[in-house]
């Protein structure tokens, strides 16, 4: 895919991700959670449908198949292109648990949970869980035989996935977080005046802007991430030009560059925000003193890295050994 066709995907992503997090503060019985999202909105339009009489509820049953069906609809198409594989199989069986999930969701009263207000999350989590282990099950099936250029165009996709899960971390999960903070607060503010309380030397002002901070240090490294894969992104496309070409080593050389920065600015991001909580915590509600190790970004910046430091490594060898011969 093109750069700016995978540029306009991710900004509807990041602004529909936003647009959820308001929709989930104002209207909270409908938004219940990201995971959720789209079998529970589906579970409450079919249960309008249904309610609405005897053509809807029709209507509704002949819609909740056509959903629920899908993945089976995937497995025929796959067995007709003759690209079916042994993991495909498992599609009948997503078949049945979608149809399961939006079940529930069309019957929230069913959803049986031991903590109140997760059954619809659990629900969510379970069948991406499920679709997402299907997927790297067959991609790993794809690539052990597939040609190298097979291979380039996968590790493309990866990485366009990659730029999609960033966004997600960034727009999705950490703003919504951000918004329930500021909610709470909004709260704490609301019951401290409505009661006749003093604040004190807490204040409500000075905590919520700690809130955004505490936001922008969390998806820092993730911000990082998403510009080491469009870097890594541009490197495949120069491999695969030219392997063994200028604009490859150059783009090695930044991305390694890039990614040791990326590796200072989070340390410091991290330490600095803890001295400023330190320094006005006298006049904060909530502190987040904590080591932020971000693992997962690290080890994929220090991936990249070495990568990039393979590549130049390679090519330096592969221009020595033309010149003695």
């Amino acid at each position: 895919m093109k750069r700016r066709g995978m540029t306009l995907i991710l900004a509807v992503e990041a602004a529909a991700c936003v647009v959820f997090c308001f929709l989930r503060t104002s209207f909270f019985g409908g938004f219940t959670s990201l995971a959720a999202f789209p079998f529970e909105q589906a579970g409450y339009v079919l249960r309008q449908m249904s309610l609405s009489g005897t053509a809807g509820n029709a209507a509704a049953i002949v819609l909740y198949l056509t959903l629920g069906l899908l993945p089976c609809l995937a497995w025929l198409l796959l067995k007709k292109q003759g690209r079916l594989l042994a993991v495909d199989h498992l599609l009948p069986a997503l078949s049945v648990l979608l149809l399961a999930v939006i079940y529930y969701m069309v019957n929230p009263g069913l959803i049986v949970s031991a903590v109140p207000g997760t059954g619809k999350w659990l629900l969510g989590c379970t069948f991406y869980s499920a679709l997402s282990g299907y997927l790297v099950i067959r991609v790993l099936a794809v690539c052990r035989r597939a040609r190298p250029e097979t291979l380039e165009s996968v590790l493309q996709g990866l990485l366009g996935f990659l730029k999609m899960v960033f966004v997600y971390l960034i727009f999705g999960q950490n703003l919504d977080r951000l918004l329930n903070s500021l909610r709470d607060m909004g709260n704490v503010s609301g019951g401290l005046y409505a009661d006749g309380a003093a604040q004190g030397a807490q204040s409500v002002g000075l905590t919520c802007p700690f809130f955004g901070l505490g936001y922008l240090v969390d998806v820092l490294p993730y911000v990082f991430d998403l510009g080491i894969v469009f870097w890594a992104g541009r490197l495949l496309a120069a491999l695969k030009a030219d392997r063994w070409g200028d604009a490859a080593a150059e783009l090695a050389d930044r991305l390694a560059g890039f990614c040791a920065k990326a590796l200072g600015i989070t340390a410091g991001a991290d330490v600095m925000f803890n001295v400023l909580q330190v320094l006005f915590g006298a006049g904060l509600y909530r502190m987040d003193l904590v080591i932020h190790v971000p693992v997962l970004s690290i080890l994929f910046v220090l991936a990249a890295l070495l990568s990039a430091r393979y590549i130049r490594e390679a090519q330096k060898l592969k221009k020595e050994h033309d010149l003695i011969i």
